[in-house]
């Protein structure tokens, strides 16, 4: 499987091609105007598009210029492959990517009872095993930058940090935690309210999806497609799902029409020192 962090550098540095050859108007550019105008041949056509970059905020890759009004803008989220294979129009545009959502554990229930029990189970262990000699501080103190999606900045996680970075231990903590860890039926009902309610968020903030397959510097070496919004559907069930390697909280949402979506609670910036992140995809 690919590297998710370089998937993301990959669909970075395509993105920025994507601007280039649009607003040269390069034969790699005037491809996807082409393709833009097959998928929607009632519209109009864009003038330009407009560099923005996803945010946890935005939700989008990049915009679409209309006319010369500054608001007249339409937002479009990129998900691409570097393999020249053909377009699956079956799936959601989304299949190549690495997540339409990330975001911070604290915006789920189930994220923050996961923070809570870790809190009051594994703490003492890892303080007393690395030893941690700042101070334990109180579980809000902890919270707030074990959920920060950033680099830690308390003493105490820091000094965690700096001890147990590169080592297995932390690592062995979470896998020790995430093994025992268990959801009630309410917590599972709760997600599926908090997922719906987030991803339809996230879905609605993108007008249009873009994918490429290929070499985008070569017009005859990628496919392309446009898609219009997608909306999310309805969550009906969901199950945790158990992890072989114990290093993530992974959950399995079914929808309505059959499509499957999964929700995963993890940890960043290096095993378990902070933060908790959940994933949807």
């Amino acid at each position: 499987m690919e590297n998710p962090h370089q998937k993301s550098k990959d669909e970075a540095i395509n993105i920025a091609l994507i601007h280039h050859h649009i607003n040269n108007n390069t034969p790699s550019g005037v491809k996807i105007r082409e393709a833009f105008q097959s998928a929607f041949p009632s519209e109009q056509m864009f003038i330009s598009t407009v560099e923005s970059g996803a945010t946890r905020s935005t939700h989008y890759d990049l915009k679409l210029k209309f006319s010369d009004n500054p608001d007249d803008l339409k937002t479009v989220e990129f998900k691409g492959s570097k393999h020249f294979k053909p377009i699956d129009s079956s799936k959601h545009p989304w299949v190549n990517g690495v997540q339409f959502y990330n975001g911070t554990g604290s915006k789920f229930s189930i994220g923050q009872k996961y923070a809570r029990d870790f809190y009051d189970t594994m703490l003492d262990e890892i303080i007393e095993q690395l030893p941690v000699l700042t101070p334990k501080p109180s579980y809000d103190v902890w919270a707030k930058d074990a959920f920060k999606q950033n680099k830690p900045s308390s003493p105490f996680i820091c000094e965690i940090k700096n001890k147990g970075y590169k080592g297995k231990y932390l690592c062995d903590c979470r896998k020790k935690f995430n093994k025992n860890f268990t959801v009630s039926d309410v917590d599972l009902i709760t997600l599926i309210e908090e997922v719906q309610s987030i991803a339809n968020e996230a879905l609605g903030c993108k007008d249009y999806w873009l994918q490429i397959h290929g070499n985008i510097d070569d017009p005859e070496a990628f496919h392309v497609k446009w898609s219009a919004k997608v909306p999310m559907p309805e969550i009906q069930e969901v199950e945790q799902v158990i992890s072989k390697s114990n290093c993530d909280i992974n959950f399995k949402l079914i929808c309505a029409d059959g499509t499957n979506f999964s929700a995963k609670l993890r940890w960043g910036y290096g095993q378990c020192i902070s933060n908790i992140r959940v994933d949807i995809k």
